[in-house]
């Protein structure tokens, strides 16, 4: 179970990464206070890798993808994206687990494999930073240039949901920041949908019953859940809202950010 005192020895941490880190230009020294200008909004994408390579990458999905964060781009909205690892990393720790591999090793391989996702997400965006990212406290000044940045799997036992949230926390207080999972489902459902044909899916739901939800759920290296434990705690310590939709229906993702309506899961503070 994940509490206050893994948080603090999480940031701690990364306090402790962060130390001598260079800044873009090459130049050594603290890192300066970014302005953001007046961006309409940011969102974090979680961006399964069950859309970006189901089977193998999906170069067409990609370029219209990147296509749309265009548009909006220019409409004044910011983006930051996770890749996740999806096929391609549970096949490799399958691989790696007949193999022996303990759980800190299937984590370091699943964590390869969002770089990997990351890596071909960024060929099919214009504004994407071109390397895949490993420090969150880079974001700000990344965006400050007019550029996306993308991150994979950042450190073993966080998924990139987590990752996305902590991210999302991570430049809120600038503006209006949100986290949105696209994943290969509608929303968060009552139970799997894949299994469970009846299953309900919610219109919204609280940070309360998002937990209560997903801790009928095992933190396993390579899960497949729509949103792990930590990043609903993450989601709850810092209260920020989140959407849950269809990633492949790029009509329905451009609603969402829009704020128009939309099919998917809204995450907030409490339900209506």
């Amino acid at each position: 179970m994940f509490d206050e005192d893994f948080f603090k020895m999480y940031n701690e941490g990364m306090e402790e990464q962060s130390q001598g880190r260079q800044q873009g230009d090459g130049s050594s020294g603290q890192i300066e206070t970014i302005s953001f200008g007046t961006p309409k909004k940011i969102f974090v994408l979680s961006v399964g890798g069950s859309i970006l390579a189901p089977n193998k990458p999906d170069a067409a999905f990609i370029s219209k993808f990147g296509e749309c964060l265009e548009r909006l781009y220019k409409e004044g909205y910011r983006f930051a994206l996770v890749a996740g690892g999806g096929q391609t990393a549970r096949n490799y720790i399958a691989a790696a687990k007949v193999l022996g591999a303990n759980n800190f090793a299937l984590d370091e391989i699943g964590i390869q494999a969002t770089r990997l996702n990351a890596s071909i997400l960024i060929q099919g965006i214009e504004r994407a930073y071109p390397e895949v990212l490993t420090d969150i406290r880079r974001a700000k000044e990344i965006i400050a240039i007019g550029k996306i940045p993308v991150f994979g799997g950042l450190m073993p036992g966080f998924t990139t949901d987590a990752v996305a949230v902590l991210l999302a926390e991570f430049l809120s207080g600038e503006c209006d920041v949100e986290y949105i999972n696209m994943t290969n489902v509608e929303g968060i459902y009552s139970s799997d949908p894949n299994t469970h044909p009846k299953a309900r899916m919610f219109e919204k739901v609280s940070f309360e019953r998002l937990l209560s939800l997903m801790k009928v759920a095992e933190s396993k290296p390579g899960q497949n859940l729509v949103i792990d434990m930590p990043a609903c705690m993450f989601l709850k310590r810092s209260k920020i809202p989140g959407i849950v939709l269809d990633g492949k229906d790029l009509n329905n993702f451009e609603n969402a950010v829009k704020g128009n309506e939309f099919e998917g899961t809204r995450i907030l503070e409490m339900e209506d």
